[in-house]
């Protein structure tokens, strides 16, 4: 069992601070644990009550933790009598002690140190009266009262913590009476005593000075220098207020956990034993302040919490959910409720499934440093033996760097004869900055074979984690680069390859290319004709083992100005020089986008080609954005027109197009000049673009907002039509290289937070049919959260090939409790009406656990990977397994 911070890069948790009446008394959390029958084990309470004095020199803090409850006092004494450097009776003493700690006073019996893992070596038997004995008579103190003064530091209570140092005891009460100089000192009524940086509170207070022995009782809470308050009923403690003895005891510690013990006897500074305890880090109260059980508590008849190794050991302890016993071990060891990162075992992973059979997964934490951890995160299947994972993580000031892995002997061919016989993977991330402005950072993503990830359902986690799935991707990509971003320059330098995981046929990964180098460079905010210029270049090598290498070096400059009227209007006019240099060698090798086909087609004989390219362009925008204000809403619309004009035939069909196959075509994109998102194809022609937005609300809480536009060309495109290669694919089915474009457009609706839809849609030019739309719609109505989303594609929207797509995905969660919530969801494909994927889950959470356990059904097939029915189980224990 242990805990750590999700992310070492993470600030440091601070304790909370939090005011809170004695744990044994609030909400009656603790009640039944001395009359619980699992603790009726006589042979293991015959432990006498004992304490050690601190080893000398020794000065670490007090283990009876909890959150302050009490600042310097303020309040006057009613009068008190008291007995210090005067005799009793003396009307000019002090109600405050300086009492010097007695340091040659033999110290008492230190109890026997604990050893890790095991129990204390049983103490002799203890007379039952032996505490109460401990306690002065208090008819042999008769008090002789006498009307005292308040001195300066009573009057002042920051003078009056400040006076007790590590070597006096400084006391204050409503009563101080003492029989004899020598004497035991008797305070009563709001007692406060101070030592150092430590502090008592409690009703009554009788200090030894012979024996260097404090005992209070009454409403006790003890304060150390950590400010953090631990509270009982009666308490024996040595004169520093640092070792000692306590009585019904109980605290509020760190993470909000909690504790509570017949008795707490704290050794040696560093060490707190407590017996018959009960331990937990839930809510104990209601809302209404009435006591509920907690979500889980442990129960044992020994908890040992050691500060110095920062570990609570249990022994014989039982574990309980909602008051249920589940679990019964001899021992268990947590980390401190204060300790942020420790060592050991994680929460466990539990499930089924077709593909690997029962698997079990045990996490292992391992704090090397400040700096840097790792996790160990086996994984059994019965199917495939055991997967060994790891994470290493080390984070700085200036730098991070996170390493992930996996590896498995593979013999089941039965599942997979394609498969290598060992199989893996590595994920790796980091970034270092030298400066506000440089940095220097890779990526990293590599598996052994193509259907590995999705076999073992392996993701990239935490500071790993990528927006596409690993397991849903098609290709994996590596990288490392240079970046600077300066106040008018930037410059990335980088490199990238690529593993395919499709294998569509032997020796395609051959095709794919490694990028080395790519090199951007922006440079911006010169002022020139009340605009502003920027210049851009780009250079791209792409290489490949077998077909096409290419050098791609691209350079612009632009300017741009925008100039608003007084009457609304806005304009904004813009132009760009760009050139191209193209330079191809192994024209006749092909590349994996035209499936490894020839590109020496058009060029019969020849192997190299250096091609260039000079695009121009020039354009002006016009909007108007419109308002009216209501007496319960207010409407905004804003038409928005652009005429951009480029040289036309500039996609040449010996330029090879790598980087500017796919476009995401929707209003976003309609006004931009080049809305082909690389560097190979470009925009070119004479065009308009026109649209109108619009945004409606009323102080219902409707709001309703939508966009349409489309694009009208002079000439078609080619940047736009069909590659003239073999294998080239078809044409864009949205008309955006013809003369006119299909409608783009959005839809949002949304009613305060209830209920709400978002689309963006495109309609066909000419029958206004809808060609492509993302939907979303959600719902928040009383316990339900539901979520719907529906997808249509049509056929080869991109140059990439997709085929049709239409697909719906709903998902629902239901909460049945304020703490328990079912959800359900699936994937259907509409287009053959099959469905991809479901999942149904139950779901526990509050504030000091969490219990998840679901069930996925995934019909995807992919080559020698079937189907799969998938269940899973997980838990945490707050501060106990997480």
């Amino acid at each position: 069992m242990t805990r750590r911070s999700p992310d070492i890069a993470r600030a440091r948790r601070r304790l909370a601070v939090v005011a809170a009446a004695p744990l044994a008394i609030e909400c009656a959390w603790a009640q039944g644990v001395a009359g619980d029958d699992r603790f009726d084990a006589p042979t293991s309470f015959n432990e006498p009550a004992r304490f050690a004095a601190p080893q000398q020199g020794h000065r670490a803090a007090p283990a009876l933790r909890a959150d302050p409850v009490f600042e310097p006092p303020t309040v006057s004494f009613r009068g008190a009598a008291s007995s210090s450097a005067s005799a009793p009776g003396n009307p000019s003493a002090a109600p405050s002690y300086r009492l010097a700690a007695l340091a040659d006073q033999p110290a008492p019996e230190a109890a026997a140190p604990l050893s890790i893992g095991a129990e204390a070596p049983t103490p002799p038997a203890a007379d039952p009266a032996a505490f109460d004995r401990l306690t002065p008579d208090a008819s042999a103190l008769a008090p002789e009262r006498a009307p005292g003064l308040i001195d300066a530091q009573a009057a002042d209570p920051a003078a009056a913590a400040a006076a007790a140092s590590e070597e006096t005891v400084l006391f204050e009460a409503d009563t101080v009476t003492r029989d004899a100089e020598d004497g035991p000192i008797v305070a009563e009524g709001d007692v406060r005593a101070y030592f150092g940086n430590r502090f008592l509170r409690a009703d009554r207070l009788i200090y030894d000075p012979a024996k260097d022995i404090v005992f209070a009782e009454g409403n006790v809470s003890i304060t150390d220098e950590n400010r953090e308050t631990a509270f009982a009923g009666r308490v024996r403690l040595t004169g520093d207020l640092r070792d000692g003895v306590a009585n019904n005891f109980s605290a509020l510690m760190a993470e909000n956990a909690r504790v509570a013990a017949d008795t707490a006897v704290r050794e040696q500074g560093a060490r707190t034993r407590f017996r018959k305890a009960v331990y937990t880090a839930c809510s104990v109260c209601t809302e209404e302040g009435d006591g509920k059980t907690p979500t889980w508590r442990v129960k044992a008849l020994k908890v040992v919490r050691d500060e110095e190794r920062q570990v609570v050991r249990f022994h014989n302890a039982f574990l309980e959910l909602k008051g249920v016993p589940i679990l019964y071990s001899p021992f268990l060891q947590g980390p401190d409720p204060s300790v942020e990162r420790q060592s050991g075992f994680l929460s466990p992973r539990i499930g089924a499934d077709t593909r690997v059979g029962f698997n079990l997964e045990v996490p292992y934490y391992l704090a090397i440093s400040n700096t840097q951890d790792a996790t160990f995160f086996p994984k059994y299947t019965t199917k495939d033996g055991i997967l060994w994972q790891a994470e290493y993580r080390r984070r700085d000031d200036s730098a991070y760097n996170v390493l992930s892995g996996g590896l498995i002997d593979f013999n089941n061919e039965e599942d997979d004869p394609r498969a290598p016989p060992i199989r893996w993977h590595v994920f790796a991330k980091g970034v270092r900055e030298f400066g506000p402005n440089l940095r220097v950072g890779y990526d990293v993503e590599r598996a052994s074979d193509d259907l590995y990830l999705r076999r073992y359902n392996i993701l990239r986690r935490g500071d790993l984690r990528k927006d596409l799935d690993t397991t849903q991707t098609n290709r994996l990509t590596s990288s490392a680069y240079v970046d600077y971003n300066g106040d008018r320059h930037s410059l990335r330098v980088d490199g990238l390859v690529f593993q395919d995981l499709t294998n569509r046929r032997a020796g395609f990964d051959s095709l794919s290319p490694y990028v080395l180098p790519r090199i951007d460079y922006e440079g911006r905010g010169w002022q020139v004709a009340g605009g502003e210029t920027y210049v851009q270049a780009n250079f791209t090598a792409l290489n490949r083992n077998d077909g096409l290498d290419s050098r791609r070096l691209t350079a612009a400059v632009g300017w741009e100005r925008e100039e608003v009227t007084r009457g609304g209007h806005r304009f904004r006019a813009f132009a760009e020089a760009r050139g191209d240099v193209f330079v191809y060698d192994d024209i006749d090798g092909g590349t994996e986008a035209t499936n490894g086909a020839p590109l020496a087609a058009f060029a019969p004989g020849v192997t190299s080609d250096v091609l260039t390219r000079f695009a121009p362009t020039v354009g002006v925008e016009w909007s108007y954005p419109l308002v009216r204000h209501g007496e319960n809403f207010s409407v905004l619309i804003e038409p928005r027109v652009q005429a951009v004009a480029s040289l036309s035939g500039l996609n040449d069909a010996r330029i090879v197009n790598e980087d500017s196959r796919s476009i995401e075509f929707d209003f976003a994109s309609l006004f931009q000049a080049n809305k082909l998102n690389g560097f190979d194809a470009f925009e070119d022609g004479q065009r308009i673009n026109i649209g109108v937005s619009t945004t409606a609300t009323t102080t219902l809480g409707l709001e309703v907002s939508g966009e349409l536009g489309q694009q009208f060309r002079l000439q078609q495109s080619q940047a736009f039509t069909p590659e003239r290669v073999p294998g080239g694919a078809p044409s864009f089915p949205n008309g955006i290289g013809e003369e006119r474009s299909d409608i783009v457009g959005s839809l949002n609706i949304r009613y305060k937070n209830i209920i709400g839809a978002q689309s963006r849609f495109r309609l066909d030019k000419d029958f206004g049919e809808l060609t492509r739309i993302d939907a979303l719609a959600y719902l928040n109505f009383w316990r339900f959260r539901s979520t719907t989303t529906y997808t249509r594609l049509d056929d080869s929207d991109n140059r990439v090939g997709l085929a049709r797509r239409e697909e719906l995905t709903p998902s629902v969660v239901f909460r049945i409790t304020d703490d328990l919530r079912a959800n359900y969801s699936f994937r259907q494909n509409l287009v053959t009406d099959t469905l991809i994927q479901e999942t149904v889950g139950l779901t526990y959470q509050d504030d000091c656990a969490l219990f998840q356990v679901f069930y996925t059904r995934d019909r995807t097939r992919d080559r020698s990977l079937q189907s799969n029915d998938s269940f899973g189980f997980r838990f945490t224990l707050r501060t106990l397994v997480e």
